[in-house]
């Protein structure tokens, strides 16, 4: 889409409906969190200022009596109740502002928020403003983009420089390579939106705790003004917001926090880095019942060794999962991130079938392959097909899909070279173990319950 494509938008299209009510917006500001207003209904944004408390670790004591009941631990870095943090939220679920808090210049954030305001039958349309936000970047898989450089892409699809920037940041060009361009784009403005709702949600779970605790000891008839009042008496203004796991999706029966994951003998150490604001939409890692779901983490069919089934993408070095943190955090500014570490016992492990796929002339056609997502020859059926392989391991390729497609198959050996695998910045090469079987991914998540930790970095934008 090209922005001189634009029609003319109509202004006296309403915003989307508000988040919060005029109680808890006048409770977050008597709070000191919503700052005052300089120019009235000048916008849809509010600017936020406070300070975030991440939830308390347990004592010594109490960690291994909560650690046998407990499906994962947290630990978080950043969250300092002594340090205020300032920054600009949309107050509304759905408007022009929001989309353009996510990543749109102003015309094309107008563009699609109209799309989506026009949409037929709007009671009985499924589709949400991220459906359509989803639609306009799939654009971007259009031939015409071919020729044209990723940044000028996404300049045309109508997103800022800030994102185009990060996503084509030279410094991750071995992150970036691993999806295509439409996926990081999607992923980027998915983030931001995740990021907008759950500090959202966190703000008006504070007003309504401010607002019930007010209920609960207001002031009888008899007693003395609040200004009369010994100051050491009155409430204090706060604008610090105390975080539990609750915050972050977790149950609270379910989670521990502490700020290391006990180190297990006889067991192996995965990781997985990415935006933790990622994974909400999908679903809870940790259900209500303390069951771990990992249908959040699952790699969608067109990665490395999978070419049209979801599996379970995990790395056994913790620099490759930082990276992909890192990533995420330069694209994705305004959400929290994460390291996931899980602990999987080693007689599990020796009980399932895995093939070593390293860097060879079958490395390059099954990656070749499963990346664009043809059928694989029937000689790689042993690293896929039910009752064979369980985990395939091996290392990354950094090159993205498009440009593994424009290479004849005659030509994937003299093409693909180490070149095209992923290298850290240590200079090491990345791996990757790949779980391949849905019931192995079922049996992973019972062997790693209570073995899982999540160490949750609070959003860069907010430093």
């Amino acid at each position: 889409m090209s922005l001189q494509a634009i029609p003319g938008h109509h202004p006296d299209l309403p915003s989307g409906p508000g988040v919060f009510t005029l109680e808890q917006i006048r409770c977050l500001e008597e709070a000191a969190i919503l700052l005052p207003e300089p120019q009235p209904n000048a916008s849809g944004k509010r600017k936020v200022s406070a300070a975030f408390s991440a939830p308390r670790s347990v004592s010594s004591s109490s960690t291994s009596s909560s650690s046998s009941s407990s499906s994962a631990s947290v630990a978080t870095h950043g969250f300092q109740p002594n340090v205020i943090r300032t920054f600009d939220i949309p107050l509304a679920e759905e408007s022009v502002e929001v989309l353009e808090y996510i990543g749109f210049i102003p015309d094309v954030a107008r563009l699609i928020y109209d799309r989506y305001c026009g949409r037929p039958s709007p009671s009985q349309n499924p589709d949400d403003l991220m459906a359509y936000v989803t639609t306009h970047l799939a654009s971007l898989r259009r031939r015409q983009y071919d020729n044209m450089s990723h940044q000028e892409a996404l300049a045309d699809v109508g997103l800022t420089r800030q994102i185009q920037e990060a996503i084509t940041d030279p410094r991750f060009s071995h992150i970036f390579g691993t999806q295509t361009l439409t996926y990081w784009a999607q992923d980027t403005v998915e983030v931001n939106y995740a990021a907008l709702l759950r500090q959202q949600k966190l703000l008006q779970s504070h007003a309504i705790k401010r607002i019930a605790h007010k209920k609960k000891h207001k002031r009888p008839r008899h007693e003395p003004n609040r200004e009369d009042q010994d100051p050491s008496e009155q409430e204090p203004v706060t604008a610090t917001i105390n975080m539990t796991p609750r915050d972050f999706q977790f149950p609270d029966a379910y989670v521990m926090v502490q700020p290391d994951a006990n180190i297990l003998a006889d067991h192996i150490s995965l990781y997985k880095g990415k935006a933790y604001d990622e994974l909400q939409p999908a679903g809870d890692i940790i259900e209500s019942d303390g069951t771990v779901n990992l249908r959040p983490l699952s790699t969608l069919p067109g990665g490395d060794f999978n070419s049209d089934f979801n599996a379970q993408y995990w790395t056994p070095e913790y620099e490759t999962a930082e990276e992909y943190r890192k990533y995420a955090e330069r694209r994705s500014p305004g959400a929290d991130t994460c390291i996931i570490h899980i602990q999987i016992p080693r007689p599990f492990i020796d009980s399932l079938r895995m093939e070593n796929l390293w860097y060879s002339p079958n490395w390059k056609e099954y990656v070749w392959t499963c990346r664009r997502q043809p059928p694989p020859h029937s000689k790689f059926d042993h690293l896929w097909q039910p009752g064979q392989a369980d985990i395939v391991r091996g290392p990354i390729c950094s090159t993205l899909s498009r440009q593994l497609a424009r290479i004849r198959r005659e030509d994937v050996q003299s093409h693909i070279t180490e070149d095209n695998v992923m290298r850290l910045r240590s200079g090491r090469k990345a791996s990757q173990w790949v779980f391949v079987q849905r019931d192995v991914i079922g049996r992973l998540a019972q062997q790693i319950r209570g073995k899982m930790h999540f160490i949750i970095f609070e959003a860069a934008a907010r430093f």
